[in-house]
């Protein structure tokens, strides 16, 4: 399936939907901005292409679920009140060149291994991008800053790259620019 050129505002939950039974969908050139839960929720599908969409103002942008081997390029997800572009209990899929910005969180990872978070701009979020539980991914040439990018642009609970809890193991974080306020492990 192809999902292309939609506006889908202002719903009860999500703008665009994909459910476990729907797999090598394209979602591309749409707009979903303020609903009440995702632009765009993908829950259990594999094998989908999500490009080029603008979520901004919902508690999630874009939103993967026990989903994997999906490709998720050059979307814009701002000010939503959670997370631009969350990946929870997902695998091997790609995030790359989205625009993440004044959100909570800009990308948060939890449960989710063998991803690459790659390109990516993430500025001015409590947190740009933000690892749980989350194992052998690679987060690498991702910009992630607040302000001016100064420490005295961050408060102690805001951070660049955060990695917290247990089992973050084997991720690969480098050349980022995290102006300001370095990676931290909690």
């Amino acid at each position: 399936n192809t999902v292309t050129g939609n506006t889908c505002n202002n719903n009860n939950d999500a703008g665009i939907y994909l459910s476990s039974s729907s797999n090598n969908n394209t979602v591309t050139g749409n707009t979903c901005n303020n609903n009440s839960h995702c632009g765009i929720w993908s829950y259990g599908p594999m094998f989908n292409t999500i490009t080029g969409n603008t979520c901004n103002n919902n508690n999630y942008g874009i939103k993967l679920y026990a989903s994997s081997e999906n490709t998720v390029i050059g979307n814009t997800c701002i000010n939503n009140n959670y997370i631009g572009i969350a990946l929870y209990v997902s695998r091997n899929s790609t995030v790359t060149g989205n625009t993440c910005n004044n959100n909570d969180a800009g990308i948060d990872l939890y449960s989710s291994s063998n991803n690459t978070i790659t390109g990516n701009t993430c500025n001015n979020n409590s947190y740009g991008i933000y690892l749980a539980s989350s194992r052998n991914n690679t987060v690498t040439s991702n910009t992630c800053t607040r302000g001016m990018g100064t420490p005295e642009d961050y408060a102690t609970d805001q951070y660049t790259i955060l990695l917290s809890g247990t089992d973050n193991d084997y991720n690969l974080i480098a050349i980022n620019n995290c102006m300001g306020k370095a990676v931290v492990i909690d």
